[in-house]
């Protein structure tokens, strides 16, 4: 899985950490949201097909997790 560039991209997390991989993001300050894309490669699509399961990882350092939202169309989470 890769993050990919899409058109409403504002920001880009972590762009000068390299223990981190950039993440390109749309920030929504408005509704106090980050929203991003990943590109899964061919091995990926047929382990999802099969299986119908994706796994997430938060990273919460102990904290609550914080609510998180998925699509696989960007228009249900960028409006």
């Amino acid at each position: 899985m890769k993050s990919v560039e899409f058109k409403e991209v504002n920001v880009r997390i972590a762009e000068d950490q390299p223990e981190y991989e950039t993440l390109p993001a749309f920030h929504n300050k408005d509704e106090g949201s980050i929203t991003f894309c990943f590109e899964l490669d061919p091995d990926e699509l047929e382990q999802v097909g099969k299986t119908g399961r994706i796994f997430i990882k938060q990273l919460t350092f102990n904290n609550p997790m914080q609510p998180i939202a998925g699509s696989c169309l960007k228009e249900v989470l960028i409006k």
